[in-house]
């Protein structure tokens, strides 16, 4: 009789064991199910096709970057962007150019590509391109903007690996910096937005001490003047952009270079 009921629990246990791997695997299966289909609603989600005109998506994009055939890869301030999507708004979209040669590239962080010749805008992906004429009265407007937003943007000229000479200038005491001090300059310049000239100006006017730096860099040379604490004006091939700061910098050259 004991030997019959060992038997019948070891059968009970067995069968618990199997009961539990069904149920286990029932779970497991169904959950794989859940995720597969949540997966495959978010792939949809995610290509959702974008229909407007590649004008209008590359005028929304909030991060783009521009190149010449000199620099790469700056990317563009939100300021200056604004300008440049003002810009497009005098293009009219023509067929392919029979010829057609870029001098400035850019492109979105997602993907989105275009390029110009000052004559024609060419926007594209992999599967489609779009041309748009810019009118002959903005061509020089519209290269003023392109150089503007690379040569006066505040982390392009603080990218210390491509200065081959460093100025900084108070009255008449100038200071060369040694090229060990670049990347500690460059890491106080630290800007938070662009701003107009007035309060800069006004700025610059009632602070004791303002500097000039003067950057001589691979393709480049630029002017750098702190105007206060909180603001500079960054000066490169005949264009201007000021910014406010964070004050790092500032006190970096007054405490660091000059000591005074």
């Amino acid at each position: 009789m004991a030997k019959r009921r060992r038997i019948k629990k070891s059968v009970i246990l067995v069968g618990a064991i199997i009961l539990f791997f069904i149920v286990y695997f029932a779970a497991f299966m169904m959950m794989s199910k859940k995720e597969k289909k949540d997966e495959n609603n978010s792939v949809k989600i995610e290509s959702r096709e974008d229909n407007r005109s590649l004008l209008k998506q590359l005028e929304s994009k909030e991060k783009v970057y521009l190149s010449d055939q000199a620099v790469s890869d700056v990317r563009v301030d939100e300021q200056l962007l604004e300008e440049l999507r003002y810009s497009f708004e005098d293009v009219s979209k023509i067929r392919t150019p029979g010829s057609y040669t870029s001098v400035y590239e850019g492109y979105s962080d997602d993907g989105l590509k275009f390029s110009t010749d000052l004559n024609v805008i060419r926007i594209y992906t992999v599967n489609k391109e779009e041309y748009y004429k810019i009118p002959v009265a903005s061509k020089d407007e519209f290269k003023k903007i392109l150089d503007k937003s690379i040569y006066t943007s505040f982390d392009f000229v603080r990218q210390y690996k491509t200065w081959k000479e460093v100025k900084i200038s108070y009255n008449n005491d100038v200071k060369k910096l040694s090229r060990w001090k670049y990347d500690d300059l460059a890491n106080t310049m630290a800007s938070k937005r662009v701003v107009g000239k007035v309060q800069p100006e006004r700025n610059k006017e009632r602070c004791k001490y303002n500097f000039v730096i003067e950057i001589k860099a691979d393709n480049y040379e630029a002017k750098i003047y702190t105007m206060g604490e909180d603001y500079v004006k960054i000066e490169a091939k005949n264009l201007s952009s000021y910014y406010e700061v964070h004050n790092g910098l500032y006190k970096y050259i007054k405490n660091e270079i000059f000591k005074i």
